[in-house]
């Protein structure tokens, strides 16, 4: 699988700011992450994406990094990396939504594609609210972002994907509206995302 982009940012991390000891947290990254693929063997290749792109190499970043300095700083300098990933997505999606109609488009996108890379299968579960008329309302009551943080003990670190998202998909276009009130990683009981065309 595609290195995460958590790793690069990670290495950087260790050679810019710890070149004296930027061996030393390679190893230990690496030998963290080996351990989370371990306990994760035989899991299904659609949860293993999230698993492999996002989550172990977070929480290894996150852990190892507070061998080196506070844990409030880890926190942040790993909320950076998913933050300068987010705006780097949001560039692209702003693009993308200067072709005529497509901001239509974009809640039927997201009713189509939800079940496919955040269904049961990837350690997601959702309730539709409703999928149609350019509405996109889920509440979304398993995350396997959210488990796999609490199940290591680092629930905070799930912060940086759910603002990911607030980054991404807020303010895409004037008459497509992003809303989002609760979400599991903020200790709500679902992520009610909304995404809907404005009349």
């Amino acid at each position: 699988m595609k290195e995460s982009y958590l790793t690069k940012a990670f290495r950087k991390t260790a050679h810019e700011r710890f070149p004296e000891r930027e061996a030393m947290l390679n190893s230990a990254f690496k030998k963290r992450l080996g351990e989370l693929r371990s306990e994760h063997a035989g899991t299904s290749r659609q949860r293993m994406r999230h698993l492999e792109s996002q989550i172990m190499p977070g929480i290894a970043a996150y852990e190892t990094l507070q061998t080196v300095m506070p844990k409030e700083e880890a926190l942040r300098t790993v909320h950076g990396y998913v933050e300068e990933r987010a705006y780097r997505l949001k560039k692209i999606f702003l693009r993308l939504m200067r072709i005529p109609g497509l901001y239509k488009k974009v809640p039927g996108i997201f009713a189509a594609q939800t079940p496919k890379f955040f269904g049961i299968s990837a350690g997601f579960e959702a309730n539709e609210i409703r999928t149609t008329g350019g509405v996109w309302r889920i509440d979304m009551t398993r995350c396997p972002y959210h488990d796999e943080c609490v199940r290591c003990g680092c629930p905070e670190l799930c912060h940086c994907f759910c603002d990911s998202d607030d980054i991404t998909y807020d303010g895409l276009h004037p008459k497509l509206i992003w809303q989002r009130t609760m979400t599991l990683g903020r200790g709500d009981d679902c992520c009610d995302f909304c995404m809907k065309v404005v009349k």
